[in-house]
C-alpha cells in the first residue's frame, strides 16, 4: 500500500511538471521570448505579463514592418503537425482609432509567417512570404471599442489544416487549407497601442 501511495505521488509530480512546461505565465522568460526597445516601441516582460508598446501609427507602414517593429515571438514546445489548441489573454488600453495588435503563427522570421489581427469590423488572416502578402482571409467580427481597457480571451485551434480563431469564446475567423509547419508563435502591436499578453497555454 505504501509503495502504491509513493507511485501515485510521483505520478502526480510528473503530471504537474508536464503541465507547467506547456503554460507561459511570464513570471520568467522560460520560452525565450524576444525582448527589445527601439524608437518605434518596445516588447518586454514586466509584472508577470509580456507588454508591447507601439509608438508608431504611420499610414504607410507595411504588414512586414508591423511584425518586425513592435513584436515578440518564441518557439513553443509543440509539434504543429500534431495539431494544437493555444489560449492566451490580451488586455489592451483604449482599443480605438489606428490601434492594432495580433497574433503571429507559423513564424520562420519577420518576413515569413501568418498574421491574425482584428482591424475595423473584420478579423483577418494574412499569409506573408518574403515580406509580401501572398494570401488573405477575412470575416466580419466587431469588438467593443472605446473602453478604458479591453480584456480578451483568445484561442487558436489548428488540426488537419483547419485554423480557427476564437475571441471571448466567439468564432472570429475560420480558415481551411492552411498548412502550418513552424512552432514559431508571437504577438505584435501597432498604432500607439499598449497591450499586455499573459497565460499562453498549449492545451494539446
Amino acid at each position: 500500500m505504501r509503495r502504491i501511495l509513493i507511485l501515485l505521488v510521483m505520478a502526480t509530480a510528473i503530471v504537474t511538471g508536464t503541465r507547467a512546461q506547456v503554460k507561459e505565465t511570464f513570471d520568467s522568460n522560460s520560452w525565450q521570448w524576444t525582448e527589445y526597445s527601439t524608437d518605434l516601441g518596445k516588447a518586454y516582460i514586466i509584472e508577470g505579463v509580456m507588454r508591447l508598446e507601439s509608438k508608431s501609427d504611420n499610414n504607410n507602414t507595411t504588414l512586414a514592418e508591423m511584425v518586425a517593429d513592435v513584436a515578440t515571438h518564441a518557439f513553443l514546445p509543440m509539434d504543429p503537425a500534431n495539431g494544437f489548441d493555444i489560449k492566451c489573454v490580451a488586455t489592451v488600453e483604449k482599443f480605438e482609432g489606428k490601434k492594432q495588435f495580433g497574433i503571429i503563427l507559423d513564424y520562420l522570421d519577420d518576413m515569413n509567417c501568418l498574421v491574425f489581427m482584428i482591424k475595423g469590423d473584420c478579423a483577418y488572416l494574412y499569409k506573408m512570404k518574403e515580406g509580401h502578402i501572398v494570401g488573405q482571409q477575412r470575416n466580419q467580427f466587431k469588438l467593443q471599442k472605446g473602453k478604458k481597457t479591453t480584456a480578451l480571451d483568445i484561442e487558436v485551434k489548428y488540426i488537419g489544416g483547419e485554423l480557427e480563431f476564437r475571441v471571448n469564446d466567439v468564432q472570429a475567423l475560420l480558415c481551411k487549407y492552411v498548412p502550418i509547419t513552424s512552432n514559431g508563435f508571437g504577438f505584435f502591436a501597432f498604432g500607439k497601442c499598449k497591450v499586455d499578453f499573459d497565460d499562453v497555454e498549449i492545451l494539446n
